[in-house]
C-alpha cells in the first residue's frame, strides 16, 4: 500500500478504500497508520474516496491509526469535519484527543489568519467569523453573548474597585487641603494622611499591575521544568510576601509530596506565578487564626495519569462559604471575598495561564475545613507551542 504525500503523486484513493473495505484487519496496523503521514494534507480538493478513507481510519481499533486521522481535522471539509470532531474529542485514548485538539487549534488559527491578514484591528471579528465557519451561527451567537456578559462583569468590577481605591485618596487629599489652610498644621496629621495616600496609591499600582498581567498575551515558548523546583521557588516567594507584616508564615507547615523526576513543558514565568499566587492565598487563609493554637498546614502533591499531571494544593485554613465559593468559581476578574485583601485578579489570571497550557483549574472549599485547588496539566507542550 503506497504512502500518501503532499505532492501531486497522491495514492490511488479508490484502491486504498477498496482494501480497507475488503479486510481492514489483514493490513498491518503500522501500514494503516502510514496511509496518512504526519502533517500531510491533500494537494487538491479532497475526493470522496479520500474522505471515506479518513472516516474509516477514524474508527480504527488501533489508537495510533486514529491519532493520524485526528490530524486531518486541520483540513477536512464539511460535513466530514463535523461528523468526526465530536468522536475524536471524546476518544478513549488521550493521545488521540490531544492530537485532535492540536489540529483544531491549527485550523482556528488558519481561519483567523486568512480572515485578518495580519490586521489586529479585526482580530475579534475574525475570531467570530472563524468560529461561525467551524461550528455554525448558533454557537457563535451564544459565545458572543458570553463574552459580552464577561466584559460587562469585568468593567463593572473594575469600576467598583477603582472607586474603592480612589475614594480614600480623595478623602485624605481633602484633609490635607484643610490642614494647609491652618496657620499651624499638625505635622503628625500631615504625615499620617500622606502615608495613607501613599498606601492607597500602592494598592492602585498593584491593581493595575494585576489587571495588565491578566490581559497580557501568554508566551507560547515552553521548556521542560522540574515541578518540584517550581513549587519550592513559588513557596519561597509566597512566604516573602508576608515579611514585614503582622502575619508570620513560619507558623504554617508546608508539605510537598512531588517526585523529583516529574517534569513538564511550561512557560516558566506564568506557571511560577500561578503557584505563587495559590500558595500565597493558602498562607493568607491562616491570618484570621494565627493567634490560635493548632496544627496549620499546606500540602502540595502531584501524580501522573497517562500524559497528564494532577497537582493538588490544599490547606486546613478558614475556607470559604458557599456564596463566596460560587462567585470564586466564576473566576470573574476583580472579584474579591470579604476575607481577602488582594486585587481579585489572582485566580482568574491563574486559570487563564493554566488553560493556555491545555490544562484545567478547579477549586473547592468549606468554612473551617480548608480549601483545595486542583490543577491538571499536560506533560508535553500543547497548542501553538507544540508545533
Amino acid at each position: 500500500m503506497g504512502n500518501a504525500d503532499s505532492s501531486s503523486n497522491d495514492p490511488d484513493w479508490p484502491a486504498v478504500l477498496r482494501q480497507l473495505e475488503g479486510d481492514r484487519e489483514s493490513i498491518p496496523w503500522p501500514k494503516r497508520e502510514a496511509i496518512l503521514p504526519l502533517d500531510w494534507r491533500p494537494a487538491t480538493t479532497p475526493t470522496l474516496e479520500l474522505l471515506a478513507v479518513v472516516e474509516m481510519l477514524a474508527t480504527d481499533p488501533k489508537w495510533q491509526v486514529r491519532r493520524r486521522a485526528a490530524a486531518t481535522l486541520v483540513w477536512l471539509p464539511e460535513p466530514s469535519f463535523s461528523r468526526l470532531t465530536a468522536g475524536f474529542s471524546a476518544d478513549e485514548n488521550a493521545y488521540v484527543r490531544r492530537d485532535a485538539d492540536r489540529a483544531l487549534d491549527k485550523r482556528r488559527r488558519g481561519e483567523k489568519n486568512a480572515l485578518t491578514k495580519g490586521e489586529r484591528s479585526g482580530e475579534l471579528a475574525a475570531e467570530y467569523s472563524s468560529m461561525e465557519r467551524l461550528y455554525g451561527s448558533l454557537p457563535t451567537r451564544k459565545a458572543r453573548r458570553i463574552v459580552e456578559k464577561h466584559f460587562d462583569q469585568l468593567v463593572g468590577g473594575t469600576v467598583h474597585n477603582m472607586r474603592g481605591l480612589l475614594t480614600p485618596i480623595k478623602h485624605y487629599a481633602d484633609e490635607l487641603k484643610d490642614l494647609a489652610k491652618s496657620s499651624s498644621p499638625s505635622r503628625k496629621l500631615v504625615n499620617q494622611h500622606a502615608q495613607a495616600i501613599s498606601a492607597r496609591l500602592a494598592d492602585l499600582e498593584q491593581f493595575l499591575h494585576d489587571m495588565r498581567a491578566y490581559a497580557q498575551p501568554i508566551p507560547t515558548q515552553r521548556r521542560r521544568e522540574r515541578l518540584i523546583d517550581l513549587v519550592r521557588e513559588a513557596s519561597e516567594a509566597a512566604r516573602r510576601h508576608f515579611v514585614g507584616t503582622e502575619f508570620d508564615s513560619a507558623g504554617v507547615e508546608l508539605r510537598i509530596n512531588i517526585p523529583d523526576s516529574l517534569t513538564l513543558e511550561v512557560a516558566r514565568h506564568q506557571v511560577l506565578s500561578v503557584f505563587t499566587n495559590l500558595l500565597r492565598n493558602a498562607f493568607e487563609a491562616f491570618r484570621p487564626v494565627q493567634n490560635e493554637v493548632g496544627l496549620f498546614w499546606i500540602a502540595v502533591s502531584a501524580n501522573t495519569d497517562d500524559d497528564r499531571v494532577s497537582i493538588l494544593i490544599e490547606d486546613n485554613g478558614v475556607g470559604f462559604g458557599e456564596d463566596d465559593l460560587k462567585q470564586i468559581r466564576e473566576f470573574i476578574p476583580g472579584y474579591k471575598t470579604m476575607k481577602h485583601d488582594g486585587t481579585g485578579f489572582g485566580l482568574p489570571t491563574a486559570r487563564r495561564y493554566i488553560e493556555a497550557h491545555g490544562g484545567t483549574l478547579d477549586i473547592d472549599s468549606q468554612i473551617q475545613a480548608g480549601t483545595k485547588v486542583k490543577i491538571v496539566l499536560p506533560l508535553e507542550a500543547w497548542g501553538e507551542e507544540a508545533e
